[in-house]
């Protein structure tokens, strides 16, 4: 009786499965592994990595382009600065220049004859006539000329001292023309002198 329990026990309990053997890599499927990542490192490297260092290379490239040229600029920029300091230190020169070797138009006649009547003191002539020319200068329409033509009577050692004395005024004085003729009367020289000087703001 205890054995058919027995077996009818046994054909009641339920049956057990076997589990499945586990999977173990292999040394190909780890080689396989090991290419895969070594092929996605490259592809990385050459779609991401590699543009971007050939990139920055370019910035840097470009970068050192601007900074030479910004350099460039400023040493032109130096230069035309030296070049318009010189520019306008000529100009104000030429301008100082000007005024000192032209008059002024409201006092060129009185200056003149200030002038010439000081001269021919100094020298000992006798001033006699005089007249004076205004001529404008062509193309420099606010600067002239004025032709003074002026007689003396004196002796020639006179005549000297009188073109000396001209020849160091302070006015800038142009003898264009000089004539002398002995008079028979005496022995005095009856000259005539030609000078030339300009005139601003006409």
């Amino acid at each position: 009786m205890s054995s058919n329990s027995d077996s009818n026990e046994m054909r009641e309990a339920p049956k057990r499965k076997l589990a499945p053997p586990r999977w173990r890599p292999t040394r190909r499927h780890m080689l396989a592994a090991l290419a895969v990542l070594l092929a996605f490192d490259v592809v990385f490297y050459l779609f991401a990595v590699r543009p971007l260092g050939a990139r920055e290379e370019e910035q840097r490239i470009l970068l050192r382009t601007l900074l030479q040229q910004q350099q460039q600029k400023t040493e032109e920029l130096e230069r035309l600065r030296v070049v318009v300091a010189k520019v306008e230190k000529a100009r104000v020169e030429g301008d100082e220049l000007i005024n000192q070797l032209t008059l002024a138009r409201n006092s060129t006649y009185s200056r003149l004859v200030a002038e010439l009547d000081a001269a021919a003191d100094e020298a000992g002539l006798e001033s006699r006539e005089r007249a004076y020319d205004p001529d404008p200068i062509e193309g420099a329409e606010e600067y002239g000329a004025i032709t003074v033509t002026a007689s003396f009577r004196g002796r020639y050692e006179q005549l000297v001292n009188l073109l000396h004395r001209l020849d160091h005024s302070e006015e800038f004085l142009i003898i264009g023309a000089l004539g002398a003729t002995p008079r028979s009367d005496t022995n005095d020289l009856q000259i005539t002198m030609r000078i030339d000087t300009f005139v601003r703001d006409l």
